[in-house]
């Protein structure tokens, strides 16, 4: 299993909180945001990393190094970060997958390291969902027969919100074939110049079009979006007290992470 993080984006709803840094390098415990989604993925035992960077993509590479964990890191410029969205940043990602399941993980969010551990036992494309935070910037899934996905939006109307799983974690896992239906449909809305998207909506097109995918909910565990000052409050505040312990207590060593989970 291949990781693909996306990292692309500005922090600027986060104002002078970022000091011009990408989201991903926000300090939380001490450490980057982005290195407890490397911890979890090597807990989870993923065989490397691919960061797509866009924003600052030199103070990230510096920050992070080549290697995490002794897993190898590959880094992907999105030249389009500026006037795109994250589905470009996932087709390029993804645009080597060919043979093997990928992981889809988003770089500001702090989690509960089971998320990972849940889509990757997932036989299926499946999308990982955590509990509304109530944010006022879900977005929210429903569930239908199967536990296929059957919304997925910010723009929920008021039944599917009080009938939805919860919002998407950010958190995907994508075989080799529906990575190759996301590229192919990804490449015709950069040529058509309509890539101003979310990764995510293009991923509902597909299963609406008849790919199967799937939702995992992971109840009542820690997590949340770092989007805003009171997200980034939680975050330090909140959440990461909760989770500490899995950082914390263990070997620097991607064996030793997976000992203790």
């Amino acid at each position: 299993m291949q990781a693909v993080i996306l990292a692309a984006g500005r922090a600027q709803r986060l104002g002078p909180a970022s000091e011009g840094s990408p989201k991903c390098l926000l300090e939380i415990g001490g450490r980057a945001l982005i290195e407890y989604s490397l911890d979890n993925l090597a807990r989870a035992g993923v065989s490397g990393f691919t960061i797509v960077t866009g924003y600052r993509d030199g103070a990230i590479q510096q920050a992070l190094g080549t290697r995490h964990l002794g897993l190898p890191i590959r880094y992907l410029f999105n030249p389009h970060y500026e006037r795109t969205g994250s589905v470009v940043s996932l087709w390029l990602g993804a645009a080597e997958i060919v043979s093997s399941n990928l992981l889809v993980v988003e770089a500001d969010i702090l989690y509960h390291p089971r998320f990972i551990a849940a889509a990757m036992a997932s036989p299926d494309d499946t999308m990982m969902v955590a509990d509304a935070s109530g944010s006022g910037d879900e977005v929210f899934v429903c569930r239908g027969m199967g536990d296929r996905l059957a919304y997925l939006g910010k723009d929920a109307p008021p039944t599917l919100r009080e009938n939805s799983l919860g919002e998407y974690a950010g958190i995907a896992r994508l075989s080799a074939g529906l990575c190759r239906a996301y590229r192919e449909q990804a490449e015709s809305l950069v040529k058509t110049g309509r890539a101003e998207g979310h990764y995510e909506d293009l991923i509902f097109a597909l299963a609406q079009a008849g790919h199967e995918v799937r939702v995992c909910h992971c109840p009542s565990l820690p997590w949340t979006e770092v989007d805003t000052l009171d997200d980034l409050d939680q975050a330090r505040n909140e959440i990461y007290p909760k989770l500490r312990h899995f950082w914390e207590a263990e070997p620097r060593t991607a064996a030793g992470l997976r000992r203790a989970g």
